[in-house]
């Protein structure tokens, strides 16, 4: 019963700061906390995690990483570069979907724990999955490219920094990189793909470039958590 008591403590204590928390808070970072909280229940709803840690890390990488890009407005950045390369290398060729083509297709491409592992084998000098990610990356272009136009095709430029960097720096990451960390990598875009596809079906109008720090907190939060507990 002890643990009980402590577990309602707890939420009393959380509920009266976050009370207070809340007249400082911008309206945008509100809703992006509360949008956060949402997807992460749709996700564990889905995938029903069984691991405490692992739900918990997630939880707090939904909601750091979202309140990250939201407050840098990373969505709104990356539709006005877009615009400005539709604008630089397209002059004559209006496509009012050029920015979420090029994003949604990034996003896709580059979340799965696959693409990490692929291109960290082809630093090693193994490019055998980076082969067959390039073939699956051919279909799938041409699919989403049917509907949501050209640029998805201009995604091949954030795609070949990413990839690059990954290449490049895989003999540095790899040793301090555990099957821990993936796996919540993975998770992580996973989660994110869920607005990406409402987004889609024209069910939701998500900023999905804000979530994309979400990716970033998961294997570093994991990282963290692992040497606290051990």
């Amino acid at each position: 019963m002890f643990i009980v008591l402590i577990n309602a403590v707890t939420v009393i204590l959380g509920g009266v700061i976050g009370s207070f928390l809340k007249k400082g808070i911008p309206d945008a970072l509100k809703q992006a906390i509360l949008f956060s909280i949402g997807l992460y229940v749709v996700y564990l709803g889905i995938t029903g995690l069984s691991s405490e840690i692992q739900s918990v890390v997630l939880l707090l990488s939904v909601v750091l990483g979202t309140l990250c890009g939201t407050a840098l407005h990373l969505d709104d950045a990356m539709n006005r570069g877009a615009q400005r390369l539709q604008t630089a290398l397209l002059r004559d060729w209006k496509d009012a979907r050029f920015a979420e083509g090029l994003c949604t297709f990034f996003i896709v491409s580059c979340t799965g724990a696959y693409v990490i592992i692929a291109c960290f084998n082809a630093g090693m000098g193994q490019g055998g999955m980076l082969y067959t990610k390039v073939a699956m990356d051919l279909i799938v272009s041409m699919m989403m490219a049917s509907t949501l136009g050209v640029g998805v095709a201009f995604a091949a430029i954030p795609l070949a920094a990413y990839e690059g960097l990954l290449v490049l720096c895989a003999g540095w990451i790899t040793p301090i990189l555990t099957d821990e960390m993936l796996q919540m990598f993975s998770c992580a875009g996973a989660l994110i793909t869920i607005p990406i596809g409402a987004n889609m079906m024209g069910i939701t109008k998500v900023k999905i470039a804000d979530l994309i720090p979400v990716l970033v907190f998961a294997p570093v939060l994991t990282w963290i958590a692992a040497s606290i507990l051990h």
